[in-house]
């Protein structure tokens, strides 16, 4: 017994030397290709050994590999709950982490109130109240237009028409002299006391006439003659404008209140107090909708279908922004590398498909096709057996796994088997 252990480690010695001056040879003495590509290349074909041709085909081993994703939340906060393990398959939208949102839903509550505070400010100002009034407003406003431009029209037709003052101040002299004269006759009617009432009064009412007559021509010499200068044209001339720029903003101010839009040259105290009162609700609503988005952001979970496949959080941690929570690795997009030797290059194309087995599964096989053909060789050991005997030149095949069963892993050792022509 003694013996046999004896001759073991020797055996194991011997083997531990072999190995040793192999790689030394190959690193130090081998001129083609560098130490970096050296220990790569040593260690794929350990891990991915080199493929090998019988009955017509190219079966070769691999390791599934995917895209594994670093999982981190984008807040700051304390773990409640985590709701996963190493190895689980989660479903894309699952959620995987609680961070406490406490905080921020009282923030929330305080954001809700502040915007319907500003709606309500907002609906005050286009109530019907609001409405009616200005509605009589602008009717106002329109009133003033039409005696602004009336004043105005009138007032360019007495400065350029002299004739029409001329006869103005003609009728009211005559209207002067017959009201004179109507003064005197009536004076004698209403002193005589031996007349009657009725004859007095009827003489009154012809005395009255004359008098209306006077003062409609006294105020028409008045309004031709009064003020006509260009200043005074001018000055009406203003207030129309005025009377127009009032109808405009209010008209303006009642199709917002109405639901329109304010256009960018409107003016006015209404119109700014409501494109204030609009801007506090945006306001308002904006810092609503960003404590919904922080809320929501509390909820870390899956981008993709995955499996995870490291954990290093548990409940009760304080994270911080891009601290990694967990690795997701995806399962829809699984590859498989192998590497081919030299002389079978020219039977591998983009496209091909190959048959994939797993120990894990017997019985069942699984298809794959080539998405990547390395265009540069890469270099084994001499000491590394291959198919033809001596070649040292191989090439890396990438391949896309087709799993719909979502068996499989990323880690798992697989058998690819090509069909050569």
């Amino acid at each position: 017994m003694k013996t046999y252990r004896k001759l073991v480690v020797w055996i194991g010695v011997i083997l531990a030397i072999a190995v040793i001056l192999a790689a030394g040879w190959y690193f130090l003495v081998r001129p083609s290709g560098s130490l970096s590509t050296g220990l790569t290349s040593a260690w794929n074909t350990i891990v991915n050994p080199v493929a090998t041709v019988s009955s017509g085909a190219l079966n070769a081993s691999g390791t599934v590999e995917t895209t594994v994703l670093s999982i981190a939340p984008e807040m700051a906060g304390k773990v409640l709950e985590v709701d996963f393990q190493e190895g689980d398959v989660v479903k894309a939208g699952a959620v995987l982490v609680h961070l406490d949102d406490s905080t921020l839903k009282i923030q929330r509550t305080i954001a809700a109130a502040n915007l319907e505070t500003a709606q309500l400010s907002l609906q005050k100002l286009a109530s019907p109240t609001v409405i009616a009034n200005l509605q009589k407003t602008i009717a106002q406003d329109k009133q003033a237009i039409d005696d602004a431009q009336q004043a105005l029209d009138t007032q360019k037709y007495f400065i350029n028409n002299t004739d029409a003052v001329q006869s103005a101040q003609s009728k009211l002299f005559l209207a002067k002299a017959a009201l004179d004269k109507a003064q005197t006759a009536y004076d004698k009617i209403r002193y005589n006391n031996h007349l009657d009432e009725s004859v007095k009064a009827a003489a009154y009412q012809k005395f009255y006439g004359y008098v209306q007559a006077y003062d409609n021509a006294l105020a028409l010499v008045n309004l031709m003659t009064g003020v006509p200068n260009p200043e005074q044209v001018d000055l009406r001339a203003a207030t129309l404008a005025l009377a127009n720029a009032r109808l405009a903003e209010d008209q303006t101010l009642l199709d917002a209140l109405n639901g329109g839009t304010i256009p960018d040259n409107a003016s006015g105290a209404g119109i700014v107090t409501l494109q204030q009162a609009r801007i506090n609700v945006q306001v308002a609503q904006a810092n609503l909708d960003l404590l919904d988005n922080k809320i929501a952001k509390m909820a870390i979970t899956a981008p993709v279908d995955g499996v995870v496949m490291t954990r290093s959080v548990d409940p009760g941690n304080v994270v911080n922004p891009g601290t990694e929570l967990l690795s997701l690795a995806r399962l829809n997009d699984l590859t498989i590398t192998v590497y081919i030797p030299e002389d079978s290059y020219e039977e591998i194309k983009l496209g091909q498909t190959a048959a994939v087995t797993f120990d894990s599964f017997p019985g069942e096989t699984f298809n794959a096709a080539v998405v990547y053909i390395s265009k540069q060789p890469q270099f084994i050991p001499r000491t590394t057996n291959t198919v033809s005997g001596g070649n040292s030149t191989i090439y890396a095949i990438q391949l896309k796994l087709n799993d719909v069963t979502g068996k499989v892993k990323p880690g798992m050792p697989a058998d690819v088997s090509f069909i050569l022509n």
